[in-house]
């Protein structure tokens, strides 16, 4: 009873491509991550970036009010 069950179909040469195929897809998969995460931490920085230019326009927006020049020329 204890026999081992075989699959005809199923040849060594036939496992060894299953493996070769399983390890492929792997490697693709692995692969494919790393590019994803690249690809969000290239997002971040320029998200970031944007951010800190949107910063700058502002106080550039901010230094052209002309209640604030006047209070940076008294302060001179």
């Amino acid at each position: 009873m204890e026999k081992p069950i075989s699959f005809n179909f199923l040849s060594a040469t036939r496992q060894k491509e299953v493996v070769t195929l399983q390890s492929s897809s792997i490697f693709k998969q692995i692969n494919t991550l790393q590019i994803k995460q690249n690809l969000i931490r290239n997002l971040q920085e320029e998200s970031s970036n944007l951010q800190e230019e949107s910063s700058y326009l502002r106080i550039e927006e901010q230094l052209q009010n002309p209640t604030l020049q006047r209070k940076i020329t008294d302060l001179e």
